[in-house]
């Protein structure tokens, strides 16, 4: 046991070591550093799966240049103006449109975006702005239907959770009646553990029914937030839209599987004074904003716990380039290196906890939310 602490602490330090490999590669220049930029183009979400960038030699100036790892996803959008486009950015201008922020853009005939030799825009946000109100097609509307990071790293996950979970299945075929082995050993406690603590205690008869979803949502939410501890500039639960998905799927198993009981108990609360209930209506407006603020918690406490923790880390590296002016004062950026570098390493361990505690919480309160919908008179007479 203390083996596996010792390595998993070793492989902590070197996934911190990494990710400040890549978060310093960011700040190529002796510039003003802006420490919210540098964060949030970590955290949101991009089209561009950026790792690191490689050290390609200096120009006549002195100043290093880099060449960026990063995966350039394609553009997939559709076009009232050219119906369905398949591009990849660099052939988006021959097909009259440009991406500026993450944004398509149709561009009027015979306009060509504003690069410079390294694609980027080559103007600021104010002169982008004017020059867009005259070059952009504003007729057109555009529906990006592309790929971004975040939708490839679940894709990811997913695949790896299919993996997982097919040698864990080979493994219960191959050892019916004895003892689990490799893969299975390490899944069954937390698989039994869903299944006996999570389901059975507020679905009864009817666990069996939704434990597969309660599976998957527990162990998507967990290998997402391990997988964000990767040094990989991923941040799937850390997007509110994917905790949405995960508390709109919920919301439509409670309310589809709701009991004759439990609409009655919404519209017409029993132990309440009539005038409250049709006179006044306020119960039962009260129990109809209850039905979507269980949902909207679960997302929110999701998308914050997570959220969270990557902005805690970002900002204690960000201390070392913020003291070391970017570069200007190297001795700033070492005396407070050790301290940054103990408390991140101490966040990335609880985050380590809180990846599971929060898959734990989110599975548990989805049984829970179920089970009450799916609770009738006769059952809590009984």
């Amino acid at each position: 046991m203390l083996m596996i602490v010792r390595k998993s602490f070793i492989l902590t330090l070197l996934c911190l070591a990494s990710s400040i490999f890549v978060f310093a590669e960011d700040t190529k220049t002796v510039e003003e550093f802006d420490a919210s930029e540098t964060i949030l183009h970590h955290v949101l979400d991009t089209h561009d799966w950026h790792i690191t960038d490689i050290p390609a030699g200096k120009d006549e100036h002195g100043n290093t240049h880099y060449v960026p790892v990063a995966l350039h996803l394609p553009w997939f959008f559709y076009s009232s103006r050219d119906g369905f486009v398949f591009s990849s950015t660099e052939g988006l201008s021959e097909k009259g449109y440009m991406a500026h922020h993450d944004h398509v853009y149709a561009l009027n005939p015979g306009v060509h975006p504003p690069m410079d030799e390294h694609g980027h825009m080559s103007m600021d946000e104010k002169a982008f702005e004017a020059w867009e109100a005259e070059n952009v097609d504003h007729h057109a509307s555009v529906y990006d239907l592309s790929i971004t990071k975040a939708s490839l790293h679940m894709i990811i996950v997913g695949i790896a959770m299919l993996l997982v979970f097919s040698a864990v299945a080979r493994g219960y075929k191959r050892n019916v009646g004895k003892a689990p082995s490799g893969v299975q050993s390490m899944f069954e406690p937390i698989i039994v553990f869903i299944r006996d603590e999570v389901a059975k205690p507020y679905l009864h008869d009817k666990a069996s029914r939704f434990l597969p979803y309660l599976l998957s949502l527990f162990f998507f939410i967990w290998f997402s937030n391990l997988f964000g501890l990767t040094p990989f500039n991923s941040n799937v639960m850390g997007n509110i839209s994917v905790t949405a998905a995960l508390a709109v799927l919920t919301f439509l198993l409670i309310n589809f599987n709701g009991t004759k009981d439990y609409w009655v108990h919404i519209f017409n609360t029993p132990g309440v004074p009539w005038a409250l209930k049709f006179g006044i209506p306020l119960m039962p407006i009260v129990e109809i904003v209850g039905i979507f603020t269980k949902p909207f918690a679960l997302m929110i406490r999701l998308f914050a716990n997570i959220s969270a923790g990557h902005f805690m880390v970002l900002s204690l590296v960000c201390m070392i380039f913020i003291l070391g002016k970017n570069g200007a004062q190297p001795g700033g950026a070492f005396g407070i290196m050790p301290l940054s570098f103990a408390f991140t390493t101490a966040i990335f361990v609880l985050e380590m906890v809180v990846a599971i505690i929060q898959a734990y919480i989110f599975t548990l309160l989805t049984s829970v939310f179920i089970g009450m919908a799916l609770e009738s008179h006769d059952e809590h007479h009984h």
